[in-house]
């Protein structure tokens, strides 16, 4: 049925569109034009939280295809659905292409190219062919995903790990050659780090990189949690690593790989294996001990 109806208007557009500014193309909002080139089998519209996977090449009207950008990748259809070209992206669907044209300051430039800058004249006239390669849902991409950890779970944590670093406005620094990456608080006065022996007190709330959802909290024992430094299977050796880190009253924050946190078992309902997580630690109190490893 859609390809019926779709054929049946793209023959009416096409009588309609000689007439305008681009011949074969109608215009859809003020100053975006749309061409229709090729039918997908899918008539679903997209969801915000869906996921596609689009080729895509950009030039200036009339110019070699791709002279001024291409790619081919996965993106967020939320992520896509601003600026001027939105009412024309918003008329495909799977298995699509098309065209269109719409001046530059329309086109969600960081978006499309989030690894550098494209940064045509404002006033340019971009023509950018895409084609939608496949759609994803939220359901779907969590399937693929789990899939994907299945077949090979530390190649998903590194690039769980890497997507997280990349996306995040902060600048992490990275533990030695390790994959804890870690960001300090100011110091409030104490430059004195903890030595084995030390009873320290830290209070923490362990969440989820996806979402942010909180599964480990010392607030849950009513009081700051308290161990004797240095003494073993105390904390997770990552806490351990950030509680080295840190000074009396400084916080922190802390990305864990699985091999500093849950491992490869992960914890059954709350942290599946090799998850990283991520740890805002404060370090409340040091009590010092009255030699180093005593």
């Amino acid at each position: 049925m859609r390809s019926v109806l779709c054929i049946v208007m793209s023959c009416g557009m096409l009588v309609a569109c000689e007439r305008g500014a681009y011949p074969g193309f109608k215009e859809v909002s003020p100053g975006v034009h749309f061409r229709l080139l090729g039918l997908g089998g899918a008539d679903t519209a997209l969801a915000a939280d869906d996921s596609v996977l689009l080729r895509l090449r950009a030039s200036s009207v009339g110019g070699e295809a791709g002279s001024l950008f291409s790619t081919e990748r996965w993106y967020a259809v939320r992520d896509l659905r601003i600026g001027a070209w939105a009412p024309a992206f918003d008329r495909i669907h799977a298995g699509d292409s098309a065209s269109i044209i719409v001046q530059a300051d329309g086109l969600p430039w960081k978006v499309l190219s989030p690894q550098g800058p494209i940064e045509p004249p404002d006033s340019l006239m971009v023509q950018v062919e895409l084609a939608m390669m496949e759609a994803l849902t939220p359901a779907q991409q969590r399937s693929r995903a789990e899939a994907r950890r299945a077949l090979d779970p530390e190649g998903a944590e590194r690039r769980e790990l890497n997507a997280f670093l990349s996306a995040s406005p902060e600048a992490w620094t990275r533990w030695g050659t390790s994959d804890l990456h870690y960001i300090l608080g100011p110091v409030n006065g104490d430059t004195t780090r903890v030595r084995a022996g030390d009873l320290v007190s830290i209070s923490y709330v362990g969440s989820r990189l996806e979402g942010g959802e909180p599964f480990d909290e010392s607030e849950r024992h009513g009081q700051p949690f308290r161990f004797r430094f240095g003494d073993p299977d105390q904390v997770l050796p990552g806490i351990e690593v950030a509680v080295s880190l840190l000074r009396p009253g400084q916080h922190g924050r802390f990305l864990l790989p699985s091999a500093m946190a849950f491992g490869g078992k992960g914890v059954p309902q709350v942290v599946r294996p090799h998850e990283p997580v991520l740890y805002d630690v404060h370090l409340v109190a040091v009590e010092r001990g009255s030699a180093a490893g005593t």
